[in-house]
């Protein structure tokens, strides 16, 4: 993996030296779940079992168990699909407040980006890319993950940033791409996605756009297609077109 001024030299000497078709028709950068900005999926799976504790559920996610129900996207639907029906609305409704709360106190002290999407994000900034974050959690976990990335990411950049207030259905529906696609302004050919679990990019895919699968510690894999580690390399190449391997390969 390429991280730091090493990264940014790749880069810039792969956009200088490769261009194409694709490069010239990209409009936008749309970068996903909020997982796809930083891994929080062991600080998360943390909250939830602080979060059934405090309900009075001997309930533990353990990593396996958290990785399988990370298939399924929204936390209170994988709490409905825990369940099996034996929970009331209000008692998913407040397992899932005492997890943010539990989930909140463990961003307090900030959190780092993962790799490549400060490098993306500026990438997309330099060359007059609309950025935006689509995603589908809620207003409250949104303005979290936002305080807790303020020191290393400035939100003012995005150009659209959605939450699951903006839909009437969350992913892995398309809604919300769809929803992004013409608030923005651009065709589904005309933008990139990044995405972190199969779910959530089978709802870019459903939207028509090209969506590369940045997957989290925790999330499952098998099966999926256009898998990335680091979102400012394919970016670089996606924008350089399709000479671009042999530049990358020359860059480094």
């Amino acid at each position: 993996m390429v991280c730091g001024d090493r990264l940014s030299h790749i880069l810039t000497k792969l956009i200088r030296s490769a261009t194409g078709d694709r490069g010239d028709g990209m409009r936008a950068l749309f970068l996903g779940s909020i997982g796809v900005l930083a891994e929080t999926s062991e600080l998360q799976r943390q909250a939830y079992n602080q979060a059934f504790a405090a309900q009075g559920l001997d309930w533990c996610w353990n990593i396996a168990t958290y990785c399988q129900h990370l298939a399924t996207a929204g936390g209170q639907r994988r709490l409905r699909e825990l369940s099996g029906g034996h929970l009331s609305d209000s008692d998913i409704e407040q397992i899932h407040e005492n997890k943010q709360k539990f989930f909140a106190e463990r961003l307090a002290g900030g959190i780092s980006p993962r790799p490549g999407i400060c490098e993306a994000i500026d990438m997309a900034r330099s060359h007059g890319l609309k950025l935006g974050l689509i995603t589908t959690t809620t207003p409250k976990t949104l303005a979290m993950m936002q305080g807790a990335l303020a020191g290393a990411i400035d939100f003012t950049a995005f150009h659209l940033v959605t939450s699951k207030a903006d839909v009437a259905q969350e992913k892995p529906h398309p809604e919300v791409y769809e929803t992004a696609l013409q608030r923005v302004g651009v065709a589904p050919r005309e933008a990139i996605a990044f995405e972190d679990t199969l779910a959530s990019q089978a709802a870019a895919t459903g939207a028509g756009l090209t969506c590369h699968l940045f997957a989290g510690d925790y999330a499952v894999t098998t099966g999926g297609a256009w898998l990335t580690d680091n979102p400012a390399v394919t970016l670089a190449l996606a924008r350089a077109g399709s000479s671009a391997e042999t530049h990358y390969a020359a860059a480094e």
